[in-house]
């Protein structure tokens, strides 16, 4: 049985040949499996850790490409389901001349919403001990419902609960009801990894301490934001503190936040079998966790694409080895 769990959308990410171009000017796109929590799956297994997945792709091409690349990575995929009536979901990126990325989906509905209650195996979640959502797979019925069930279940089994609500603002009708949604799942979570956008979106502020301990009073025990060339900022209960970002050759900045996440979640799983309680881990523990979650996402943007970007433990291994404790 898988020991992480990763629930929601997995998709074909349409990338662009060329980057710095705006939409009408891209002359195609190259398809390359994705989704945010298929990527974290992925990014867990390279680390060594077995990993399942559960979602749902369409009868088509594209899905079975998906399922074939889940088990490439020797992912469970026993909670794979496949819809005959929906296609996969394609995700198209724009990619700036900074390495900034828009996204748009062709999702209406894919088969990533389509995921339902019924769907959803309590064996499976309740054995597992990391269940990671975020909340793509809540902006719509009846992968919304499903989300919340799986949730439900692991809290019931106390299985370690991690949250990226990776905001995609266009996927949602109303922003009201996006927050709302985010805010529920933030309550249930044990970890919570955010954006600096996804901070002010939640908080109402800019200020890292200041809306990180916001968040941590509404349930999570360890909230991490991402800054992208800024670095990464934690708070716990013992405190804060923030961590530079490796300088590396930029090629393809999509994947990184989720190559950060698997990282993290990750140390988290380690410290976890070690009896170590997150929300009292010191400075210096919290800042080795992200340096190795950095390195992570540090490795992926040197190369093209994401789930053959992600890297392996020993690559972080060797990357922290040459580059130390250095901060950038």
């Amino acid at each position: 049985m898988p020991e992480a769990i990763c629930l929601g959308e997995i998709l074909m990410d349409m990338l662009p040949q060329k980057k710095g171009l705006a939409w009408s000017e891209i002359p195609s796109f190259s398809p390359v499996p994705g989704g945010a929590p298929a990527n974290v799956c992925v990014g867990l297994a390279k680390l060594g850790v077995r990993a399942g997945f559960i979602g749902k792709v369409g009868e088509d091409p594209f899905g079975k490409l998906l399922v074939d690349v889940l088990q490439q990575y020797r992912v469970d995929v026993s909670q794979v389901k496949f819809d005959a009536g929906v296609r996969t979901t394609l995700g198209f990126v724009s990619i700036g001349r900074q390495g900034e990325n828009d996204f748009f989906f062709y999702r209406n509905p894919g088969a990533d919403m389509m995921l339902h209650p019924q769907d959803l195996d309590e064996d499976f979640i309740a054995k597992s001990k990391v269940f990671h959502f975020g909340s793509v797979s809540m902006s719509s019925e009846p992968s919304c419902s499903a989300t919340i069930k799986a949730i439900q279940c692991a809290r019931k089994h106390e299985v370690f609960i991690s949250f990226d609500p990776n905001l995609r603002p266009h996927l949602w009708k109303d922003l009201k009801e996006a927050k709302k949604r985010i805010m529920q799942g933030l309550k249930s979570a044990d970890l919570v990894k955010v954006n600096y956008v996804e901070l002010e979106f939640m908080t109402g502020t800019v200020d890292l301490v200041k809306g990180t301990n916001w968040l941590l009073q509404r349930g999570p025990k360890v909230v991490v934001v991402t800054r992208g060339e800024k670095g990464s900022f934690f708070q716990n209960k013992q405190g804060s503190g923030s961590l530079a970002a490796y300088k590396v050759k930029v090629v393809d900045t999509v994947g990184c936040g989720d190559a950060f996440t698997a990282g993290i979640i990750h140390q988290f799983f380690l410290s976890d079998k070690e009896g170590r309680d997150i929300s009292c881990m010191s400075k210096d523990e919290m800042e080795e966790i992200l340096r190795f979650a950095s390195a992570a996402g540090a490795l992926t943007a040197t190369r093209k694409g994401v789930i053959p970007s992600l890297p392996t433990k020993k690559e972080i291994e060797e990357f922290l080895g040459k580059v130390g404790k250095r901060d950038y």
